[in-house]
């Protein structure tokens, strides 16, 4: 009997080939996302040094320049720190996104290899049955008789 061979193999690698893909595209996403997020906590660092700073220690004589200056840098800071929680917050959207397409990639592919597998099983059973069949007609045959 010959070996066995999947109808759908071509499709079952294309499928292999895209989940490979989404799952590059969901790496550089969350990798991007776990960027943004490194940033967000350097940024309220600096937001947190801006504001000890704008305020001055009691007791201690600053310039009225120099406070609006501070408060100025502060705000600033504050400024980027909500520009860089934005992009973060569209980056999670984007590899939530990303992820919700890797998963239906691999169960597209996994859906495939289960019939695969179901199709291969079903050969197996058949190629035992044909053997077994013919086994019953060379046993059956008295001796000497010609196949």
């Amino acid at each position: 009997m010959k070996g066995f061979s999947f109808r759908l193999d071509r499709i079952l690698k294309l499928r292999e080939d895209a989940e490979r893909r989404q799952a590059r595209v969901m790496g550089e996403a969350s990798r991007a996302e776990t960027e943004l997020t490194v940033r967000c906590r350097e940024q309220a660092q600096r937001v947190e040094t801006a504001g000890r700073q704008a305020t001055p220690a009691p007791g201690a004589i600053t310039s009225v320049g120099m406070l609006q200056l501070l408060q100025l840098a502060s705000a600033a800071a504050a400024t980027q720190l909500d520009q860089s929680e934005k992009a973060r917050d569209e980056a999670t959207k984007v590899t939530d996104a990303e992820r919700d397409r890797l998963a239906a990639a691999r169960r597209d592919r996994m859906t495939l290899e289960r019939l695969k597998d179901h199709k291969h099983q079903q050969w197996r059973e058949d190629d035992v049955r044909d053997e077994r069949k013919t086994m019953d007609e060379i046993a059956g045959r008295p001796r000497g008789e010609p196949r």
